[in-house]
């Protein structure tokens, strides 16, 4: 299948299904520029059968692991089980041993399907998907799968009271939060230098170059928010950084928390929760979103649950071939 025709296809049905999402023009956006960076980047076999689409790529026709991205199952029920038999035996012909996804070329990009959700509309940065798409990939028994969730606060007292303590023995060994209302070139070179140590070994993650990234990202330069991006320093060295985008003029989405590995462990990013909660509220928001935290992640382990709502959960796969 020709490259545009996938794209028209995927696009359409996309707007068919999501008509009614507030973001969905920036989410096809996003998935467009994340289309043209998988077919640069990546070795790319497109598939169209029984009414469903997907793409399977891998960096090397060497790889033994491939990822599927961009999937559409058939409409019809019947035919999802064999649109699924054909994409892994086109994948298995390739050479491949594993099958992981669904990813966009890499993590930079929205992914993961949604296994559980209240309703609630989507956010900025979601993936668009449905829970049918995960029952069905369930029943494909993957060999491992990677969980997922968002939730949210309408209060911030019960977090800032439980993370203050963190905060103030960090600040005493030096720790220092800077928030920033906007991102220019500078700042986003400087952040984007540890995302790599940060986040490297992070599941599926294919490395990007600055210049990429950028480009992905420019739509939010020099747009001031209340809070657009804050820069974690330790004795005067930038150590880590928590971005955020707003959903609306009460919401805030952080959509990253990230500290360098050498400085993890230390209570620096339960530290950070702090005064993140600390400057939204100054900032006169009142809705705080976590935006597809990871089930392992250590920082959110440590923070109460009993005042945050979770209202989406989601799901990757790993299927041996």
């Amino acid at each position: 299948m020709r490259r545009e025709e996938f794209w028209v296809a995927y696009e359409s049905r996309m707007r068919s299904q999501f008509n009614d999402q507030p973001h969905l023009e920036t989410f096809l956006c996003e998935m467009k520029m994340a289309f043209a960076w998988m077919i640069q980047n990546q070795q790319v076999h497109l598939l169209e059968s029984n009414g469903g689409l997907a793409a399977i790529f891998a960096s090397s026709e060497l790889d033994e692991t491939w990822s599927f991205g961009f999937l559409l199952l058939p409409k019809d029920n019947s035919n999802r089980v064999p649109f699924w038999e054909t994409l892994k035996h086109r994948t298995k012909e390739i050479g491949a041993k594993k099958l992981s996804g669904p990813i966009q070329g890499t993590t930079y990009f929205p992914y993961r399907f949604i296994s559980e959700s209240d309703g609630t509309a989507f956010f900025r940065g979601e993936y668009f998907s449905s829970v049918d798409e995960h029952d069905f990939l369930m029943v494909q028994k993957p060999s491992d799968v990677k969980y997922f969730r968002s939730g949210y606060r309408t209060t911030f007292d019960g977090i800032m009271h439980v993370s203050k303590p963190y905060y103030d023995g960090a600040v005493e060994k030096g720790f220092e939060v800077k928030t920033h209302s906007e991102v220019n070139e500078n700042l986003f070179r400087s952040v984007f230098d540890m995302v790599g140590n940060i986040f490297g070994m992070n599941w599926n993650f294919n490395a990007m170059t600055a210049d990429e990234v950028q480009a992905f990202y420019k739509s939010e330069f020099g747009v001031r928010q209340r809070m657009a991006l804050q820069t974690l320093h330790l004795n005067g060295e930038m150590i880590g950084f928590c971005r955020y985008i707003e959903n609306d003029s009460q919401t805030l989405i952080c959509k990253t928390l990230g500290v360098l590995p050498k400085y993890q462990k230390l209570g620096l990013g339960n530290a950070a929760v702090y005064e993140m909660h600390r400057s939204a509220q100054e900032a006169g928001y009142n809705r705080m979103i976590y935006a597809l935290i990871y089930d392992g992640n250590r920082v959110q382990q440590n923070m109460p649950k009993d005042d945050s709502i979770i209202f989406r959960k989601y799901a990757a796969y790993e299927y041996d071939l």
